[in-house]
């Protein structure tokens, strides 16, 4: 099945895709069937205030799915995907983008086409923030980094602190105007954390032009290794060992290039990966501790509400909550 489109604003995402079925709909709420011939789906769209809103998607695809978008107009976009696996990729870059659990993906496109895919036999839970940066004027001093081209993408995997931003307003306790208000917030939050973090990369893209070729490459697999072995990591020694850089070079250049420390990287691993398995609902807290290598169930409890502001046994009662 494939899909296309032109769009000169939000709102034809909805306007021209044919057989649209209407659920529900409220102030600043609407509830959409998708006009899917095989599989079933459905997208809440809540307008938070002119030129901003937020799709959250559900769909079971029993056949291939193919998008192609025609984004004609300045379109910013915070995407987060809480189940499923596709990819996509824009007319003229390099490379093309996962889409997968846990991946957040920031973009800016401006006149150019789009082209996703979306498997069979998998389930798709997917959220995105758009914002039409027209109607938002005071974001253009802040994106003049990354507007002066027609796309700009940056991904981040298992970070805790967009996975956080995301699950509360996922489960946003309130209703009506209050829910509008705090949807906001909670967006442009999400907002300030990835322009941020655009600005940081830069930054220590400039750190990084000090570290020679070969130590970056060093520091590189040193990534790679950790996001292997996060449950039973090597220790700073055995890592420095491993990838050719004494220990020092090795805390200082995995710091700068990659903004925390290495204890951190690993950290924010098994945060995430014990988020997850809170979220599935199928094992206890303690179990959970135990399968991202804690043993210490108050120590594991402190770090993971030190990482997401809140307790693991709540993401338990969440899901306990949402189930029934």
């Amino acid at each position: 099945m494939n899909l296309q489109m032109n769009t000169q604003n939000l709102g034809c995402l909805f306007e021209k895709l044919n057989d649209v079925t209407v659920l529900s709909q409220k102030q600043n709420y609407q509830k959409y069937r998708l006009p899917l011939q095989s599989g079933a789906g459905h997208v809440k769209r809540i307008c938070l205030r002119d030129g901003m809103e937020i799709n959250w998607f559900d769909a079971n695809f029993d056949e291939p799915i193919a998008l192609d978008i025609d984004v004609q107009y300045p379109h910013l976009e915070i995407a987060y995907t809480l189940e499923g696996q596709a990819y996509w990729e824009a007319a003229g870059e390099p490379r093309s983008y996962d889409l997968s659990a846990g991946v957040s993906t920031f973009s800016y496109i401006r006149d150019k086409n789009l082209h996703a895919e979306f498997s069979p036999s998998e389930r798709m839970s997917h959220m995105e923030l758009r914002i039409d940066i027209r109607q938002l004027n005071e974001l253009l001093p802040e994106l003049s980094g990354i507007s002066n081209k027609a796309f700009f993408c940056r991904q981040l995997a298992a970070s805790p602190h967009v996975s956080r931003i995301v699950e509360e307003m996922k489960q946003c306790p309130y209703t009506g105007t209050l829910q509008k208000l705090y949807l906001e917030g909670k967006a442009f939050e999400l907002l300030v954390y990835h322009l941020d973090g655009v600005q940081k990369e830069e930054e220590q893209s400039r750190s990084a032009s000090k570290l020679k070729v070969h130590d970056i490459r060093c520091l590189h697999q040193a990534k790679e290794i950790l996001s292997g072995t996060w449950k039973e990591p090597p220790s700073l020694l055995e890592l420095a060992r491993m990838i050719g850089l004494n220990d020092y070079k090795l805390k200082l250049g995995f710091k700068e290039l990659f903004g925390t420390t290495v204890f951190g990287y690993v950290r924010g691993l098994r945060m995430n990966e014990a988020h997850k398995i809170l979220e599935q609902g199928k094992v206890n807290v303690s179990e959970a501790a135990s399968m991202v290598g804690y043993n210490n169930l108050s120590h594991f409890a402190k770090l993971f509400r030190k990482t997401y502001g809140y307790n693991p046994s709540e993401v338990q009662k969440s899901y306990d909550s949402y189930s029934r």
